[in-house]
């Protein structure tokens, strides 16, 4: 039987659902990719993130990536990252993955902000 692999691209913020269908060791990758329209924001007069389009500083996203095993989180990445890798990450058969995309910050939570890529495969990378 041939390994497991599973790549898809999911519209965000949201959740993805991975189910492991064998026990072994697994990698999973995940890149983020921004929406031009809804990655930045200008900064508003009392220096939080504003949604006009004025000559103030831009702000970047904030999104996060958290990576659940079960409900619990075995990832969080920092804000603003572009990606994540886990490698070598042992899994047990009926294990559920999940990969909630989130942000404080009003433009990342625009329907269709993000696009997030995710490989998930048996055995190391």
């Amino acid at each position: 039987m041939a390994n497991f692999i599973q790549c898809a691209s999911y519209p965000g913020p949201g959740t993805a659902v991975v189910n492991i269908p064998a026990t072994d060791s697994y990698s999973i990758e995940g890149t983020l990719t921004l929406n031009v329209d809804a990655g930045v924001a200008s900064q508003g007069p009392g220096g939080g993130a504003g949604t006009g389009t004025g000559a103030a500083p831009q702000v970047p996203s904030q999104i996060i990536v958290t990576v659940n095993r079960n409900g619990s989180p075995i990832l969080v990445t920092q804000p603003g990252d572009r990606g994540f890798c886990i490698n070598s990450y042992g899994l047990t058969a009926g294990d559920v993955i999940s990969f909630v995309t989130s942000s404080a910050l009003a433009q990342d939570n625009i329907p269709n902000s993000l696009r997030l890529t995710l490989a998930v495969s048996q055995g190391p990378i």
